[in-house]
């Protein structure tokens, strides 16, 4: 189950370390010196003076990683930032060890890291999970961390051998601090096959990333990283951090036979699992009802654990221990459900995919660090049908990661094919509401909301309710009801089977709102209340005014929503918003608004596409004035009075 992981996931900040002699072509004292002050960098909570990161590989394929990061505090928020720094690891293919962690003062008075400040934990997400028990924090506590101190990290990973005897992995040059200067040096035997790498610039703005290479020596550099400035609805920082990619594979037909070899001897289709099988399906009667009974009991059967592929190795375990202890992480989820599809006579494979949609992928370096989940497979014709064990919450058939990128199908032969997964069409990822608002003379309201779900907004609404006790699902109701106006109240609601995954989500309430409307003499003010359900709304929406980087939705999307406002007898219409079309690059926008056939009701409609996930920083501003536009509050507003 050995397996060489050159990058810890959680790693993506760090800088090389070694022994206190191991700082290359540094001055530290230098850089302590001359560093920055608060005043020249009044967004940041800190500043990395330097970063260093080295790999050695040996002769026989072991692994030293030396990471150095040297870091200016400026403010408090980089003290609780920084002072406390967490590393996972695997037990089994790695020691780390700190070899130097000190923080400097003001006054240049040096203090160490005391030993109960440096721990090995268990992380909080695998409590639970026994089974995963080679993975630990190390947990290092730097002392009197304030503005003005600096922190200097030496940290050194030793690995083992892979069984293959490959080395790769992915380092990320960067922070949410600005960074002055980071390197990650490859150090490899001479007589040895230089590995195949790639530098990717990232999205921070004008950074540039250079490469020089010598035999046995290959050095990345970047210097004056800008600082990752969070914003809502942005890409992961993977996206926009300089970021390295190296592996000593030449071609992918290597990383697939070291998985195949890794994988398939755990898949059985015999014994616990056959009896399994076998109950399942007994009243299916076509492939397609066995696959679906098969992925519904896994899926919902056995408890995700979200580890990372790769962080805990790559074997799994037995498909019937994972079957036995009804929890599984990536690996296990899949070969049980890859023992288990074959089993009842579904062909199936393991597919391995970086499950945030978009990632970036970079063919021209081989090496099984580029994924971090595994899906399952099963042949379609000249393609592939995906399924993904670890969605229990939505709709069976719906695939919810990995959608737009690049997939390594594994076959039991060693052999593998690299597969696009299909992008998302809007349509896959709906929402369509309804609400019938029954007005009084007095302004009072009748409210019936109901809407149906796929796709994304499936898995919102089985998220917030599948699990619930009725009393917490009253209490999600009677908080909706709330949203439509002030005092309103829940008169009752009705649920589709949310713990059916072949059954499509249904949602119905019926809402008392008392005063929606504003009687004004012989005028009534009408402002149409919002769809009370948050789980059947995008909820992602473009707030600030201009932005450093693009701003993604979950994934491409519609939304319809329809309005019956009944007028009150002796009452028409005297104002209501005109009906209206934006489209833009990215996005359909429209609103339409008319009376009915007997002029008794106001219909009230608006359809929002979303084409495009992510909207590039130079459109945004033209998507965000056509939104705005078509949800101004006088977008909303209906003016009624006698007739």
């Amino acid at each position: 189950m050995k397996r060489l992981i050159t990058s810890l996931a959680v790693l993506a900040l760090v800088a090389a370390s070694a022994p206190a002699e191991q700082w290359v072509d540094t001055d530290v004292q230098e850089l302590m010196d001359n560093a920055p002050a608060a005043e020249d960098y009044p967004d940041a909570s800190a500043v990395f003076l330097k970063l260093q990161e080295e790999a050695s590989v040996a002769e026989d394929g072991a692994v030293t990683m030396l990471r150095n990061r040297l870091i200016r505090v400026l403010t408090l928020r980089g003290r609780e930032r920084h002072a406390n720094q967490g590393f996972l690891f695997n037990t089994d293919e790695a020691v780390l060890s700190l070899v130097k962690g000190v923080t400097v003062r003001k006054t240049g008075r040096v203090v160490e890291v005391e030993e109960d400040g440096i721990n090995e934990v268990t992380p909080a997400f695998l409590v639970d999970a026994k089974m995963y028990s080679n993975v630990m924090e190390k947990v290092i506590s730097f002392p009197i961390v304030g503005p003005g101190t600096t922190m200097n990290l030496q940290l050194r990973e030793d690995h083992e051998p892979s069984p293959d005897g490959s080395y790769s992995g992915i380092e990320h040059m960067g922070a949410t601090d600005p960074i002055l200067d980071a390197s990650f040096t490859i150090r490899y035997p001479e007589d040895a096959d230089a590995p195949l790498t790639a530098g990717h610039t990232g999205g921070l703005g004008l950074t540039t990333i250079s490469k020089s290479a010598e035999p046995g020596e290959i050095v990345w550099s970047v210097s004056n990283v800008p600082a990752l400035v969070e914003e809502d609805n942005m890409p992961p920082a993977s996206e926009l951090l300089p970021t390295v990619v190296y592996s000593s594979y030449k071609t992918w037909d290597e990383p697939a036979a070291f998985f195949a070899g890794e994988f398939f001897p755990r898949v059985q289709t015999d014994g616990a699992v056959a009896a399994r099988v076998v109950e399942l399906i007994k009243d299916s009667a076509t492939p397609a009802d066995r696959e679906r009974a098969v992925f519904t009991d896994v899926a919902t059967s056995v408890r995700n654990v979200p580890l990372r592929l790769g962080l805990g190795g790559y074997a799994p375990n037995d498909a019937s221990q994972v079957l036995e202890n009804k929890y599984g992480d990536t690996r296990d989820k899949a070969v049980l459900l890859v023992s288990m599809l074959r089993a009842a006579g579904v062909d199936a494979y393991p597919a391995l995919v970086e499950a945030m949609p978009d990632a970036r992928f970079t063919e021209e370096v081989p090496t099984l660090r580029q994924f971090g989940r595994i899906l399952v497979a099963v042949p379609d014709g000249a393609s592939y049908r995906f399924l993904d064990p670890f969605l229990d919450d939505v709709s069976y058939g719906y695939l919810r990661w990995g959608r737009g990128n690049t997939a390594l199908v594994v076959r039991d032969d060693g052999s593998g094919e690299l597969v696009e997964v299909p992008d998302f069409r809007a349509s896959e990822n709906r929402a369509v509401r309804n609400m019938n608002v029954k007005l009084d003379a007095a302004g009072n309201a009748d409210v019936t909301a109901s809407s149906e779900l796929t796709g994304w907004f499936d898995r919102k609404a089985r998220m917030d309710l599948k699990d619930a006790t009725p009393t917490e699902a009253d209490q999600v109701f009677e908080s909706s009801a709330s949203a439509v106006s002030v005092g309103a109240t829940d008169a009752g609601y009705s649920l589709s089977d949310l713990a059916n995954l072949t059954e499509p989500v249904r949602v119905s309430q019926r809402i008392r709102a008392e005063g929606l409307a504003v009687p004004q003499g012989d005028m009534m003010i009408v402002r149409l209340p919002p769809y009370p359900h948050e789980f059947a709304a995008a909820g992602v929406y473009p707030t600030l005014a201009d932005r450093r980087y693009a701003f993604e939705f979950p994934c491409e999307l519609r939304t319809d929503m329809a309005v019956r406002l009944e007028i009150p007898p002796g009452y028409e219409v005297a104002w209501m918003p005109e009906s209206t079309s934006k489209v833009t690059q990215d996005a359909v926008l429209e609103l339409s608004c008319e009376l009915d056939e007997a002029g008794s009701a106001v219909l009230w409609n608006r359809l929002v596409v979303v084409n495009e996930r992510s909207i590039p920083v130079e459109r945004y501003g033209e998507f965000k004035e056509s939104y705005d536009s078509l949800n101004s509050p006088k977008s909303q507003l209906i003016l009624l009075r006698r007739s």
